[in-house]
């Protein structure tokens, strides 16, 4: 369980840092419990609603909203939109805004399936990163981070997309290739950060990625 700096920490980040300790603190009012207390709370329920109920009173646009409460959720434990019993995560990439969504949400799904926090990061860390490769590259794709339970249980990101593709891709994952726009270094670093990882792409025919981790 989170304790009340944690949780003002992810308000403050779509509020004021005076805004995000007013929200929390009317929260825990409001469920009758004190700051010292949170840490041993067994049930969040009540107090993940108090605080979407707070976060709902502040001048935030929609998105942040929704991205808010669910890293809010992710904290505390509850129940995340777009993941049905854990199942899948799909968010669509169109703007940088999906690329924030595509890495909360996936950060969150890791947490309801027990990964550790070193590995959250991990996985968000990649996701971000085949997300932002989409929006720089081919402009408009998909993420979906996908719950695996056999052969072993863990965490699989694909992305895919239909932009212009990648002429040598075995050159830029060896590591000697540079350029400009860190495309190589950025597909290497989700390779070595994944225990699985594989990618299909070709000039003219855009890029499938693949990359798993397994708890």
């Amino acid at each position: 369980m989170a304790n009340f700096a944690e949780i003002c920490a992810i308000l403050g980040r779509h509020v004021s840092a005076s805004s995000a300790r007013t929200i929390a603190r009317m929260a825990i009012t409001r469920i009758g419990v004190r700051e010292h207390a949170l840490e041993g709370l067994s049930d969040t329920g009540p107090l993940l609603r108090e605080l979407h109920r707070g976060l709902d009173l502040f001048s935030v646009s929609p998105t942040a909203r929704r991205l808010c409460q669910e890293q809010l959720d992710g904290l505390l434990g509850g129940k995340r939109a777009g993941a049905v019993g854990g199942a899948e995560i799909r968010v669509t990439i169109v703007d940088e805004t999906h690329i924030v969504e595509a890495r909360t949400r996936a950060r969150a799904l890791a947490v309801e399936l027990g990964f550790g926090r070193t590995d959250q990061v991990k996985i968000a860390t990649v996701v971000s990163e085949l997300a932002r490769n989409i929006y720089h590259y081919a402009r408009t794709g998909q993420i979906r981070v996908i719950r695996s339970d056999a052969p072993r249980r863990g965490i699989v990101v694909e992305a895919s997309d239909d932009g212009p593709g990648i002429a040598d891709v075995e050159l830029i994952l060896s590591g000697s290739y540079r350029s400009r726009t860190g495309l190589g270094l950025g597909l290497i670093g989700c390779r070595n950060l994944m225990d699985e990882f594989a990618i299909d792409t070709a000039p003219g025919e855009g890029t499938r990625v693949r990359a798993s981790m397994y708890r």
